[in-house]
This record gives structure tokens, sequence and C-alpha cells, in this order.
């Protein structure tokens, strides 16, 4: 890993000094509309940001040439392409549920964005972060709990890493991918624990922490937890406010995966 890969997020950038110090027509838009029905805002590592909505990336806003700029995928503007083009800024008031309405169609709240966006966005969360990359390690969420800076992975319940075809035989996909995590996250303890600290500090400056964390001042002395968690969205039909009801099949599967996680001491909300 480059020495630079997170220490080059920084807090004083110019962008977020902008932002911050001027607090344009748009930026007020988007923060007033951070809600559990609306936008969230994740910070990048190369000082830029995005803006999301139901999971879709609303837009990308970046310092270019010491201007604010934004872009927009092409789907999201009804046309045609799969390209992000550049989007004027001002303009997102008058177009923004048009732009959420076509992201909406694209990840509804069934799919795995619609998801992590209701997660990210539920009044009591602590999420920090969103799609944590570096190469080929992604890891869904980051939250901020008992001073700690956790990652959690999230999984639907049918997801087929979850087990084998054989359930309890074999070894799933799922302890392969805590296990690198986990290696990751010892590997650069440090450098991890000292980004999060830093986009601590942007976001509280912008005023876009969730509303769960606008108390903390710090996070000075929180640690990078050793453990990843596992968030698995349970099945629809223990969503709904009427009684529950399985299926045998459902009850096996979801018995068989809960025995794997704890013979491996994976932290999951089964």
């Amino acid at each position: 890993m480059k020495n630079d890969h997170f220490s080059s997020l920084n807090h004083r950038h110019e962008l977020f000094e902008k932002l911050k110090n001027n607090n344009p027509i748009w930026w007020q838009f988007v923060k007033e509309n951070i809600n559990p029905e609306g936008f969230y805002v994740d910070i990048r590592k190369d000082n830029s940001l995005n803006v999301y909505y139901n999971g879709g990336s609303l837009l990308k806003v970046m310092l270019s040439h010491g201007e604010i700029k934004g872009k927009i995928h092409e789907h999201y503007l009804g046309k045609t392409g799969s390209k992000y083009v550049d989007f004027k800024l001002n303009s997102l008031p008058e177009n923004a549920k048009k732009i959420m309405k076509r992201i909406k169609s694209k990840y509804d709240n069934k799919s795995e964005s619609g998801i992590k966006a209701r997660l990210i966005c539920s009044p009591k969360a602590r999420y920090i972060d969103s799609e944590f990359a570096y190469q080929t390690t992604r890891i869904d969420l980051t939250k901020l709990e008992n001073s700690k800076i956790v990652f959690v992975e999230l999984k639907r319940i049918e997801d087929g890493r979850l087990l084998t075809n054989e359930y309890e035989n074999g070894k799933p996909e799922i302890l392969s991918q805590m296990e690198e995590y986990q290696k990751f996250t010892k590997d650069y303890n440090q450098k991890i624990t000292k980004y999060y600290k830093t986009l601590f500090e942007i976001k509280r400056d912008l005023q876009i922490l969730p509303q769960s964390l606008v108390g903390i001042n710090n996070i000075d002395d929180y640690e990078l937890s050793e453990n990843i968690e596992l968030y698995i969205e349970p099945y629809p039909n223990l969503n709904s406010e009427q009684i529950p009801s399985l299926s045998p099949r459902q009850i096996r599967r979801i018995e068989a995966i809960k025995m794997i996680l704890n013979q491996n001491n994976i932290v999951h909300n089964l």
C-alpha cells in the first residue's frame, strides 16, 4: 500500500473549506434533505464527496481548478449512456425529484443498495461511511460504536455466499471474505484509524454527521475494532408488521447460517 493512500484525505482541503464557508444554495439543499427519506453524503479519499439517494450516487462533487464541479450519471438525467457527465450544481433543487425517481427505479428498497441506504438513514444509525474501498477490498459500511470504528459487511439472507449447497458441509465464501477483511484491518490498523478520524472531522465541520453522532466533538480516543460485523438482511416476511411466517426451508437456512457464523466467532445480527 502506498503511504499516501489514506493520508491524502485533508480536512482543510479547499473543497471542504469552500462548502463550509460559502454554503452555496445547492449544498444547503443537500443538507436540508439529509433525512430517512432523502440524501446521505460520503467523503472520499481523493478529497471529493458523493451525494447518495437510496444507495445510488446522485452526485459526485470535486474541486477542479479552484471551482466546485459536479458530475452525474447519464441515466439519472434520462439519457442513454453509462458515463458520469458534468452537472450544474445550482440546478439540483429544481431537478432533484426527477433524478431521485430515476435512481429509485434502478435501486429499489429491496436491492442491496436500497437496504444500505435504509440502514444509513435510520434515525438512530451511527454509520459514518459506506463503500470503503482499496484495490480488491470493498467493505459496505463503517459505524462508530462504543468508542470503536467498526466495519460492517452487508448480505441479504438469500445470498449464496452465506452457505454451501449442503448447508453445514464445506466452507462458505463469506468466511474467506471476512478473513480477508480482518487481515486487511490488522495490517493497516493505524492508517485506517487515522483516516476515519480525519473523515469524522470533515463531516463534523460540514454539519453532515448522522444525528446520533452530532453530540460527539471528536473520535480521538476511538480504535479500529478487530471484529468485522456481518449484517444480514432478513427474509421480507420478517420485516412485515404482521406476525412473521417462515417456511421450514427458511428456518433451516437461518439456523445453518447462524451455526456457521457462531462457530467462526463472527459477530452478526441473526
